[in-house]
């Protein structure tokens, strides 16, 4: 690995990956392998299903990458990608959830245990498939409404309602005390994640 890819951006390293330069695309696996492991898993409980989607993902960047626009994000068109093999790939099947030890066991670098994949994370991923992806994408990627909106396939004002309901919907669940106590680290995580607003 090319430790000057460090300072690259994204847009940059895609540039050079169209250009033929393998290590810039190899440095996009490295920075987003893992990450759209972790979001593709929540609508699986095979990993190698994950698996198989990001390779799917990445395989079709590499295919259409000279119609990347580097005006725009290439996280959001990755997950773009990946959200939409996902669908199509289990769009028939209802999600089950991959345990945090899983991802741990099998990621290529090590991931800090997340006691909010045993309470709060794992009673969004319990959810209805898109509304596990949208507050996925919003509070665990940090992806804003227009992004989000870019990755589903929606207008910016029908995420904002998805959002909103999902949100509405999870409250409910909490509520009804059907989520076990955590820590109070947790705790904060769900006061955001429940009382944010766009």
């Amino acid at each position: 690995m090319n430790n000057n890819f460090d300072r690259i951006k994204d847009e940059e390293l895609a540039r050079l990956a169209a250009g033929g330069d393998r290590a810039a695309f190899d440095e996009i696996i490295r920075r987003y392998c893992r990450p759209l492991v972790q979001f593709v898993a929540s609508r699986t409980a095979v990993f190698q299903d994950a698996e198989d989607v990001v390779q799917e993902t990445f395989l079709r960047f590499y295919q259409n990458i000279l119609l990347f626009d580097d005006r725009y994000s290439l996280k959001n068109w990755l997950y773009t990608i990946a959200y939409r093999v996902a669908v199509s790939t289990y769009r028939k099947k209802r999600p089950m959830l991959l345990s945090q030890e899983a991802i741990q066991q099998r990621a290529d670098v090590p991931v800090e245990a997340e006691p909010a994949d045993t309470g709060l994370w794992a009673t969004v991923k319990e959810m209805k498939p898109d509304d596990c992806t949208i507050l996925w994408l919003r509070y665990k990627q940090d992806m804003k409404i227009e992004e989000i909106a870019q990755v589903m396939n929606k207008t910016k004002t029908g995420v904002r309602v998805h959002l909103h309901r999902a949100r509405n919907r999870l409250a409910k669940i909490i509520n009804t005390d059907k989520i076990p106590v955590v820590a109070s680290n947790d705790n904060q995580r769900r006061e955001v994640l429940v009382e944010r607003a766009e």
